[in-house]
């Protein structure tokens, strides 16, 4: 009968759970501190492939860092300033919008009352109060953002830090861990990830805005500029920024010019995921994260959690670097067989 009793080590086991525990506490009370250093860590991860590229083309150090650095200050500022005068544009409409949306609404409402003597503006006005918790999404949304751009310029200064003492920090780890082949692995394959996770969504961020103006310019589509900008950039989000921006986009759409605009949204937006899914995502990233979906759907959910917008952005890289770590860590095995995905 012993054979078939499994032996736990009740150290282990707890070591596990105190080492969770105290993870959790330090980002839920620490994640003011811990979210800009861990995206200022992978952006210079990401900023260190052009910074290589520069210095072989004969660039000092201190000017390849500069250059990238500038390079995407440069992009960020081009897309904020593209996404705030689309809405600025949509702002200065708001008024038709609300005419139109009125309209849309008023004959929906009549026929409730005539057919059912249902007042749907007062049942939901009774029973859910959707204009306040749509309130508090975009507030918690806004918040999360204007947080991490209020820390723009620690980030900054961190990043910077991080690209010039490089050398230092991965003498460091190996120090820590005791073992330079081990650390070289480690970072090497992290910084794989992490690069070709960030870069590979970047480059489908592009081909899903392509496609999803030309579709939306084709069907007519209202704020077609606006709509595949937001669906495109929300598509960062896994899982749930593709539901947010494509719901917005569908909602906008059918508001302003009616159900065809609507449909064609829906359809573009559908065939985009599938070419998302299927092609460009197997194509661009590959199996750079290759991670179970169970854990990828679960992680993304405790960072938004404990990091609103942005720690759902980058969970999927931390996600990541936590499989290398336990994959060169001894008695961590089995937790990176659990992270790791497995086709049947």
């Amino acid at each position: 009968m012993e054979k078939y009793k499994i032996a736990i080590s009740t150290s282990n086991l707890l070591k596990t759970l105190v080492l969770l525990s105290l993870i959790w506490v330090i980002f839920y009370y620490g994640s003011t501190l811990l979210l800009p250093l861990l995206v200022s860590a992978m952006i210079a991860t990401l900023l260190d492939k052009p910074t290589k590229k520069l210095q072989k083309w004969g660039f000092p150090h201190w000017l390849a860092i500069t250059v990238s650095i500038l390079l995407m200050s440069i992009v960020f500022l081009g897309l904020f300033w593209l996404v705030s005068s689309q809405i600025s544009t949509i702002a200065n409409d708001w008024s038709t919008i609300k005419e139109k949306a009125l309209d849309k609404y008023s004959p929906f409402s009549n026929w409730l009352h005539s057919n059912f003597n249902i007042d749907p503006k007062k049942m939901i006005d009774e029973n859910f109060d959707f204009i306040g918790k749509l309130k508090s999404l975009f507030k918690v949304f806004i918040s999360s953002f204007s947080n991490l751009l209020s820390q723009s310029f620690i980030i900054l200064v961190y990043i910077i830090l991080l690209l010039m003492q490089k050398k230092m920090f991965i003498i460091f780890f190996q120090k820590l861990v005791k073992n330079e082949q081990a650390a070289g692995k480690i970072l090497k394959n992290s910084s794989k990830i992490i690069t070709g996770y960030l870069f590979g969504k970047g480059k489908i961020m592009v081909f899903l805005f392509i496609i999803y103006y030309v579709g939306f310019l084709l069907g007519e589509v209202p704020y077609a500029l606006f709509l595949a900008l937001f669906a495109s950039l929300f598509s960062i989000i896994p899982y749930v920024g593709n539901l947010i921006g494509g719901g917005v986009a569908v909602i906008l759409s059918y508001l302003y010019s009616g159900g065809t605009p609507a449909l064609i949204v829906i359809g573009v937006i559908s065939a985009a995921q599938l070419i998302e899914n299927y092609i460009l995502t197997p194509w661009i990233i590959g199996d750079e994260i290759d991670l179970n979906p169970f854990i990828t759907v679960f992680g993304v959910i405790v960072l938004s959690v404990l990091g609103g917008v942005v720690g759902a952005i980058i969970a999927l890289p931390i996600l990541g670097v936590l499989k290398v770590l336990f994959e060169h860590t001894k008695g961590m095995e089995a937790y990176a067989f659990l992270l790791k995905q497995h086709k049947e």
